[in-house]
């Protein structure tokens, strides 16, 4: 009596498979739409729908000019201007209180500037100190006078000193945006 238990039980869960593995197989397959008849598997359609969570919101900071270089000096930005117009370049920066800089305004080339121009006949330029700020940054701050520049593109640099100030060097650390004089 003890073998026909066992090949029932054995028997039953074969057949239990065969009929899992039908169904499974029957789900899978899909007749083409307009040739269903009645041995025709049930179809479901599962609509799948993407949502995009929202980015997270940023600290708003003013934007830089393009083309600003953020090397100890971020220069505020400075709009459009026009010849002959007096203004106050400013910006922001790591260097201590007293620093030595360099500044210059020059025709824009298309190529970020890294240095001065001393031979340049279009430019003004002068020097000044790191004033001090407030918190962790300093200032600088400069007033310009644009009467001899034409219209067009321009790019300021502001720059620590570095040699003596006949070289017309900028060192390591230096700003730089443009603008362009209409």
């Amino acid at each position: 009596m003890k073998n026909h238990q066992k090949s029932g039980i054995g028997l039953i869960c074969l057949a239990l498979l065969i009929v899992i593995a039908t169904i499974v197989i029957a789900g899978c397959m899909e007749s083409p739409q307009g040739q269903q008849g009645e041995n025709s598997a049930a179809v479901t359609t599962v609509t799948i729908r993407t949502t995009t969570a929202p980015a997270p919101l940023k600290t708003v900071q003013p934007t830089p000019a393009p083309g600003l270089s953020t090397k100890g000096i971020i220069i505020d930005p400075i709009g459009d201007k026009k010849t002959g117009e007096k203004f106050l370049i400013t910006a922001t920066t790591s260097l201590p209180v007293g620093t030595n800089l360099f500044w210059q305004i020059l025709p824009d080339t298309g190529t970020p500037p890294t240095d001065l121009n001393g031979n340049s006949m279009m430019s003004v330029g002068g020097n000044n100190q790191v004033t001090k700020g407030n918190g962790m940054s300093n200032r600088i701050a400069q007033a310009v006078d644009l009467g001899r520049l034409v219209p067009g593109k321009y790019v300021v640099i502001v720059g620590e000193m570095k040699g003596q100030p006949s070289d017309f060097k900028i060192g390591d650390r230096y700003g730089y945006t443009c603008f362009t004089l209409k």
